[in-house]
C-alpha cells in the first residue's frame, strides 16, 4: 500500500493594492517559498498560498483616482503583483483576491457563525482610526499622540458599528499559547503577545457602516465589514470553506502563516480568537 503523503499548508500576508509589490513584500514571498520548496524536496504535498488584500478604503481611492470601478482596478493590480512574483520565481499554488465571490460566501458564513456564538453585539466606536493603517489604536498604542508605524495623527472617529468580543477569549489565547511553544515564533515575539494579553483585551470593531466596496454583514446590509476582519479570513476561504468542504478538510489547519511584524496582533490574537468562537480550527503556528 503506497502511503499518502504529508500535507504542508503554508501561507503569506496578502497585500493591498493601493500601490505596488516592494522589497518588504517579496521578502515575506521569498521566505515563504524557500520553505513551500523545502518541504516539497521531503515529498510533502504542499500548498502554498499567496493572494491580495482589496476591501480597503485605500484601495477605493486609489481607484476612483484613476477613475475606474474598484473591481477593475484589483484585476489589473492582480496582473501586476504576480508579474512581480513570476519575476522572483516564487512558486505559489493559490493566489486569491478578496473580491471574488468564494470569499464572500466564506466571510459571512464565519461572520455568520461567531454572531450565533454570541460574539457579535451593536454599539458606538469612539477612538483613533489611522485610515493608512486602516487600524484602530488606543491612546497607549500612539507615539507622541501619532501612528506608531505612519507617524501622523489618526482621525478621531465616533460611529455606530458591530462589534466582536474579542476580550472573552483572552484567556483562552493564554492558554492556547502556553500550552504550544510553537504557535507564535521567534520566542521574542511570542512573549510581546504574551505580555500584550495579559495586559487585557478590549472588544473591537468589525463594520463600518454604509459604503459600496466591501462585503455585507449577513445580518445588516447597510454595514459591510471591516477590512481586517475580512482580510484574515482568506486563509480559509482559498482552500474552501464555506464552498467545498473535501478542500477544507484536507488542508486545514494551515501548519505556518508567514507574516511581517506589522500586523502580529492582528494574527496571534484577533485571528485565533475569531476561530475559536466560530468553533473552527487554529492554525499550527504564526511565524513573524
Amino acid at each position: 500500500m503506497t502511503r499518502s503523503k504529508d500535507k504542508f499548508y503554508i501561507t503569506t500576508a496578502i497585500d493591498y493594492v493601493n500601490s505596488l509589490p516592494h522589497i518588504g513584500t517579496a521578502y515575506e514571498k521569498i521566505g515563504a517559498d524557500t520553505l513551500a520548496r523545502y518541504r516539497r524536496m521531503r515529498s510533502f504535498d504542499v500548498h502554498f498560498q499567496m493572494g491580495n488584500d482589496e476591501h480597503s478604503l485605500n484601495v477605493l481611492k486609489a481607484a476612483t483616482e484613476k477613475k475606474l470601478d474598484p473591481k477593475i482596478y484589483c484585476d489589473e493590480m492582480r496582473k501586476e503583483f504576480e508579474h512581480a512574483w513570476e519575476k522572483l520565481e516564487v512558486d505559489y499554488d493559490g493566489f486569491i483576491q478578496t473580491s471574488e465571490e468564494h470569499h464572500h460566501k466564506s466571510v459571512q458564513k464565519l461572520f455568520a457563525a461567531i454572531e450565533a456564538n454570541g460574539d457579535i453585539y451593536q454599539d458606538r466606536y469612539e477612538g483613533w482610526y489611522c485610515e493608512s493603517c486602516e487600524a484602530y489604536y488606543t491612546d497607549k498604542d500612539l507615539v507622541d499622540g501619532q501612528c506608531p508605524h505612519h507617524r501622523k495623527k489618526p482621525t478621531w472617529l465616533s460611529q455606530d458599528n458591530y462589534f466582536f468580543k474579542l476580550s472573552k477569549y483572552r484567556d483562552k489565547l493564554l492558554a492556547h499559547i502556553e500550552a504550544n511553544p510553537n504557535f507564535i515564533v521567534p520566542v521574542s515575539r511570542r512573549n510581546e503577545i504574551l505580555s500584550f494579553l495579559k495586559e487585557g483585551l478590549i472588544d473591537i470593531s468589525v463594520s463600518r457602516a454604509g459604503g459600496e466596496w466591501g462585503i455585507t454583514l449577513p445580518s445588516d446590509d447597510g454595514h459591510v465589514v471591516y477590512v481586517w476582519f475580512d482580510a484574515l479570513i482568506n486563509y480559509i476561504t482559498a482552500i474552501g470553506y464555506g464552498w467545498d468542504d473535501e478542500m477544507f478538510k484536507k488542508w486545514w489547519p494551515a501548519d505556518v502563516h508567514v507574516i511581517g511584524k506589522d500586523i502580529i496582533r492582528f494574527h496571534c490574537i484577533i485571528w485565533p480568537a475569531m476561530l475559536m468562537s466560530a468553533g473552527v480550527e487554529l492554525p499550527k503556528s504564526v511565524l513573524v
